[in-house]
């Protein structure tokens, strides 16, 4: 009962609060701008400059496929035999020359050949040097397939040189051996001998279609000395005439561009050779065809049947801008008679009424962008679509209201945007070539920005 009565001990427990942490508050507070202000930066579009620094011109580079067509006529053999030439391809034979034996047994060629194979003239000689060195700059060690067909090609270079150097000892060749069946073919017209066919000597321009166009379906048959043909083998071809054309399928773009032309400069690619050509167009049955006519060079490309090459149109020179750096906008015409001078420029007169309905003439200054023969282009800011305008010493009055588009750039150089026109000369898919030294426009090494779709005129930008 004592012990019960025993005093108990009470304990007082405070109840703990925290101190409010203003340095943690702040640096969330400060963390969240910092993330807010990073995601904006980021997410917005970029506002790039563009110095025009550069004075240059504008290449084109569509490149075009045409098929040769040339005056030729294959010869074919009317006997079995091994064939001897005894003319190099790309020479000129006349009537009665001889072009080629053909050899039943093979024998007379191979007497040809060792008669005077070991001393080839020094012209040969030099010819094939050529050949070699030529060779020698294209040469790819990953490609030895190349390097065998070159080796039986300059052997059989060397077989026909020999045989056009025995055509003296032919004769007493044949008398003191017995030579079989053997025939000389001479040529019975004036022509550029190739040793070459493909099946499309006889293509017109009323014939090519399409198909002429799909390179895989070409196939390129040669002869050489030495061949074993069977009667109506084709043997040879001549090329009759200097004349040829290069014919390629055109679309209406080209048509646009290129359709009253009667005269091209091309680029033919495979040796970056230019000349001028007459040019047409023509339609047959399969579809719209331009057609390049030359009288030179027919040898240059005797050995082609197709040739690349690219129209070279007039060189353009100016300012080089991209053309994301372009826009158009609109602005209000005013003819040049109605600006007039005053103390603080030059100014447009223009008519307001006071609160008694009284005119009044305000002196406006509105920022002109272009000016031609007739008319001012000014910003659409300082009027409003209906104003009249007062012709200095004069009662006559103009209207606004006719517009008109200008393209143009955002020019930085006093550090916010303005527009100023541009005078587009010639154009690809990346840039304009400009005209230099026009009022109102660009000069070398202005600033300007160089996508048009990010700023709104009159922004600062701070570069």
């Amino acid at each position: 009962m004592a012990a019960s009565r025993q005093k108990k001990k009470v304990v007082s427990i405070k109840k703990y609060r925290r101190s409010v942490n203003i340095g943690a508050i702040l640096f969330l507070f400060i963390s969240a701008y910092v993330l807010i202000y990073t995601y904006r930066y980021l997410s917005r579009d970029r506002i790039s400059i563009y110095e025009v620094t550069v004075q240059g011109t504008i290449t084109r580079e569509e490149q075009y496929t045409g098929v040769i067509l040339r005056d030729e006529t294959v010869y074919t053999a009317n006997a079995a035999g091994y064939v001897n030439y005894y003319l190099r391809e790309g020479e000129r034979a006349s009537v009665g020359d001889m072009i080629y034996t053909l050899d039943e047994s093979g024998h007379i060629s191979e007497l040809l050949f060792s008669e005077n194979s070991n001393t080839l003239k020094e012209a040969d000689l030099s010819e094939l040097k050529k050949d070699i060195s030529a060779y020698c700059t294209e040469f790819d060690a990953m490609n030895f397939e190349e390097i065998y067909n070159f080796k039986v090609d300059l052997d059989y270079a060397v077989l026909e040189l020999a045989s056009q150097n025995n055509i003296a000892n032919l004769d007493e060749i044949l008398k003191n051996n017995s030579a079989g069946f053997f025939q000389k073919n001479t040529a019975d017209a004036t022509g550029t001998v190739a040793y070459y066919t493909d099946g499309m000597e006889s293509l017109t321009k009323e014939t090519i279609t399409a198909d002429t166009f799909v390179m895989e379906n070409y196939k390129k048959n040669s002869v050489k000395s030495a061949d074993l043909l069977e009667s109506g083998n084709p043997v040879y071809k001549l090329v009759t005439s200097n004349n040829w054309s290069l014919v390629f399928p055109v679309d209406e773009e080209f048509l646009t561009r290129y359709g009253d032309k009667k005269k091209l400069q091309i680029h033919f690619l495979k040796d970056d050779f230019n000349t001028t050509a007459s040019f047409a167009i023509y339609t047959n049955a399969a579809g719209v065809y331009g057609e390049l006519s030359l009288d030179r060079y027919m040898l240059r490309y005797l050995s082609d049947r197709y040739l690349s090459f690219e129209i070279v149109e007039e060189v353009q020179t100016g300012l080089k801008i991209p053309v994301t750096a372009v826009l158009e906008k609109s602005f209000y015409t005013v003819p040049i008679e109605y600006l007039a001078k005053a103390d603080t420029g030059n100014v447009f007169y223009l008519e307001t009424y006071d609160e008694n309905g009284a005119s009044v003439t305000k002196n406006v200054q509105a920022r002109i962008y272009q000016e031609t023969e007739n008319f001012y282009y000014v910003d659409m800011s300082s009027f409003e679509l209906g104003d009249t305008l007062i012709k200095p010493d004069s009662n006559e009055h103009y209207k606004i209201g006719i517009t008109s588009p200008l393209k143009g750039v955002y020019s930085v150089n006093q550090g916010y945007t303005v527009f100023r026109q541009i005078e587009i000369i010639s154009e690809n898919e990346e840039y304009y070539i400009i005209k230099t030294g026009t009022p109102y426009g660009l000069s070398l090494y202005d600033h300007i920005i160089l996508n048009s779709k990010t700023v709104e005129e009159n922004q600062v930008i701070y570069q």
